[in-house]
């Protein structure tokens, strides 16, 4: 609905869609000699449609471990969610298969890791990595994928695309990774 049907008589808004994202009460532990030790308990948090989240806090303080954990990727079975719900629209991420997970990463919910190096494959092209994604997750031609990884990397505004497509990840600086 647009403004200016909100405003006329007998408008009815549209009925709101929910957070994006929301954890409530999420309690993470590792399993020690001595038993299972929180390293993040009882956090909650909202992320609506058009937000901009950021999750700040001393080292050691349970950032990454929290974001780890949206994203389904702790270390099993040493670390793993032992209270709370995590969802991501209506589905709840915590009830998830491993398969389901993976089909999730990297086509509805995404993580941009402070150092990119830890996650791009050294031997590989940094346009075939993104072209493989791409693949995972729209079932599209090598062509096309290569296509939107291209329209991908200009939509970051990375110098040169065409060229980035073929370089490696070190041949690019910290912040073109990340991007």
């Amino acid at each position: 609905m647009t403004l200016a049907e909100a405003n006329q008589p007998g408008a009815v808004p549209a009925p709101d869609p929910g957070p994006v994202l929301s954890v409530e009460g999420l309690t993470v532990s590792v399993r020690t000699e001595a038993g299972l030790q929180p390293l993040v308990q009882d956090l909650s948090l909202t992320l609506k449609r058009g937000e901009t989240l950021a999750i700040a806090g001393e080292s050691g303080s349970g950032k990454s471990i929290t974001s780890l954990a949206i994203m389904g990727l702790l270390p099993p079975p040493a670390v793993r969610v032992t209270a709370g719900r995590i969802r991501l629209g209506a589905t709840e991420l915590t009830a998830l298969t491993e398969s389901e997970m993976r089909s999730l990463r990297g086509d509805r919910i995404a993580m941009i890791f402070q150092e990119p190096m830890t996650s791009l494959n050294p031997v590989l092209t940094v346009g075939s990595q993104i072209a493989e994604a791409i693949r995972a997750h729209q079932h599209v031609s090598r062509g096309e994928a290569r296509s939107r990884a291209l329209a991908a990397l200009a939509s970051v505004r990375l110098s040169q695309p065409e060229r980035r497509m073929a370089q490696y990840p070190h041949e690019l600086s910290g912040g073109m990774r990340q991007r």
